[in-house]
């Protein structure tokens, strides 16, 4: 099942390049996605929970109509987070009940999560124009399934995934901002031409201060420093992942690492000064 969860974020991913025009609805949501993320923040690992919340709704939408599958996330158990699912009885057409339970849950999913997305307005638009064209009405919000609406149960699936994702240690309702990680060094101030720059400590990430910074897709930033990306992401419930590869370092905070390979080469003392310091030599390499 880890497998299959992989290949479903690399098949929905790399299907955006070279297919024919017929394509499936799942394609076609999965356009929207990527588009939005392109017009969102760079921010990828938000991104890549992005694609897999996303992966998961639309292989439940398939699964639950088919009789050699099992969905992943609803009714089930999941990381701890359960959400009983009564049933839904089976459609006269799967293909519709699919596309509308699938059309329902994506759309949900991703206006919730690019809300506070630079590129809000033109995902919402494109997401409105794909359920406009399939008939589905998006003012529709019930999440009552029992009545038999396909509709209903897309919303609740969209409903639940966004529950778990306020509780898997993204930090969503932050806004995914660091909790506990602080830089030991002072930002280097990129306008300033310094001979010197002393730091506090060589071996550790030091923040750049610009003047105005614009990230990877293009959006400016009010704060011109930075955050470090990610610091905290190892608490994030992971998908395929092992307990046992996971190890708690303390730099100041719970750090959570998986498969860790050991630190990088340090900065020696000054004493061994030249290209006989790993650190300086693998630098060095850098720029030559």
């Amino acid at each position: 099942m880890k497998k299959l969860y992989f290949l479903l974020i690399i098949t929905f991913s790399f299907q955006a390049f070279g297919q024919p025009d017929d394509h499936s609805i799942a394609r076609e949501w999965n356009e929207i996605l990527l588009n939005a993320i392109r017009g969102d923040f760079a921010r990828p690992t938000v991104h890549a929970r992005n694609l897999f919340h996303t992966s998961i709704v639309l292989y439940d939408s398939w699964a639950l109509f088919d009789e050699n599958a099992t969905t992943v996330f609803l009714g089930k158990e999941y990381q701890g987070y359960r959400r009983d699912f009564a049933g839904i009885p089976a459609p006269n057409d799967v293909a519709i009940a699919r596309e509308m339970m699938l059309s329902y849950a994506t759309f949900r999913l991703l206006v919730h999560r690019f809300d506070s997305s630079p590129g809000r307005e033109e995902l919402v638009a494109e997401a409105t124009a794909l359920m406009d064209s399939k008939g589905f009405d998006t003012t529709f919000t019930d999440t009552d399934y029992s009545t038999g609406s396909y509709a209903a149960l897309g919303n609740y699936l969209a409903e639940q995934i966004i529950a778990f994702g306020l509780q898997d240690g993204a930090n969503e309702g932050d806004g995914y901002d660091n909790q506990f990680y602080e830089p030991i060094n002072d930002p280097l101030l990129l306008e300033e031409r310094l001979e010197v720059y002393g730091l506090e400590d060589p071996n550790r990430w030091q923040p750049l201060a610009f003047d105005v910074f614009v990230d990877q897709s293009g959006n400016v930033f009010a704060d011109n420093i930075p955050e470090f990306l990610s610091p905290e992401w190892g608490q994030v419930l992971p998908f395929a992942l092992r307990e046992a590869d996971l190890e708690v370092l303390n730099n100041g905070f719970d750090s959570y690492v998986y498969n860790d390979p050991g630190p990088p080469a340090y900065m020696q003392p000054s004493e061994q000064d030249g290209l006989n310091d790993p650190y300086k030599w693998n630098f060095a390499l850098v720029s030559a």
